[in-house]
């Protein structure tokens, strides 16, 4: 399940709730309004909304992005309770395309929540914590990196269409580290050569990236630098890195605890996962799906 799905599933959640509070009576509505800790901020019609349940259902990334007090964020929220209104009033929500949309929602957020659940109730202790760390002190270190890239098949303005093959783009990385080591400034090098276009004009410039989070083939070539120095050309999925290493901080314990922790229990999550799949075995018939597919 992917980040977004789940967003979009808990905002459809909170739009739901919010149809739900629209659709109480002004007599309901009057009955239930909150004064001092919690007061009733926002009336739409007859929905009423006390300041936390407006912060609950306000609070998606659109709104958030701008501030939900802000009177755009509030006319938008708005908005959409007065449209849920409508829908209810249509019963929208019995159309079957929309109920099957409702159901993948809210599937979505049981599923995320599932998953938070076995991570949380999880057994992390100290002691593991500690011998995680031990055991892969390089997976915590940080790297800062930049690169100039060589692809395979270019999409830059410049040489779209020049595709490489695999000794012709191993050649040109090699020429370009020969310009580096005969002193050509790496930032310009990249800025000009470079076929990564997101980082070129940047120097080659990388987001800082811990150890994990490397790709396999670049893991060792990265570990063995020092730093200012240059990598020779690493082979990567589409080409050809040349890779210099701008600063490196070594991991402490205390610095990295919480993402060890967070590991650990996505680690225990994922094989909780997996001793579930055993006690619910799969079976699926693509023969007779694909019958029913015309």
């Amino acid at each position: 399940m992917s980040l977004s799905i789940a967003k979009r599933g808990a905002a459809i959640a909170c739009l739901l709730a919010a149809c739900h509070i629209a659709a109480v009576s002004a007599a309901d509505a009057a009955s239930t309004e909150r004064v001092g800790a919690d007061p009733v901020v926002l009336r739409v019609g007859t929905a009423r909304f006390t300041a936390s349940e407006y912060r609950a259902l306000a609070s998606t990334d659109a709104l958030r992005a701008s501030g939900i007090d802000q009177p755009d964020a509030v006319r938008q929220f708005a908005d959409r309770v007065i449209l849920l209104e409508q829908a209810k009033h249509h019963h929208l929500e019995r159309d079957p395309a929309v109920a099957a949309r409702l159901r993948r929602a809210a599937d979505a957020i049981l599923v995320e929540a599932a998953m938070a659940d076995l991570a949380s109730s999880a057994q992390i202790d100290e002691a593991q914590l500690q011998r995680q760390f031990q055991a892969h002190p390089g997976d915590y270190d940080e790297y800062q990196l930049s690169h100039i890239f060589v692809a395979l098949h270019p999409q830059s303005d410049a040489r779209r269409g020049h595709d490489l093959s695999e000794a012709q783009a191993l050649q040109r990385a090699d020429a370009l580290r020969r310009q580096l080591d005969a002193g050509t400034d790496f930032a310009a090098l990249a800025a000009r050569e470079s076929d990564d276009g997101s980082t070129a004009m940047d120097g080659g410039r990388l987001s800082s990236t811990f150890g994990r989070y490397l790709a396999d083939p670049f893991v060792a070539p990265v570990q063995r630098l020092a730093v200012n120095q240059v990598s020779a050309p690493v082979r990567g999925p589409d080409g050809y890195h040349l890779i210099r290493l701008d600063a490196k901080t070594e991991a402490r314990f205390d610095a990295v605890r919480g993402q060890i922790e967070v590991q650990l229990r996505e680690q225990a999550a994922a094989q909780a996962l997996q001793q579930l799949r055993q006690a619910h075995p799969l079976s699926f018939d693509r023969a007779a799906y694909a019958a029913t597919a015309h």
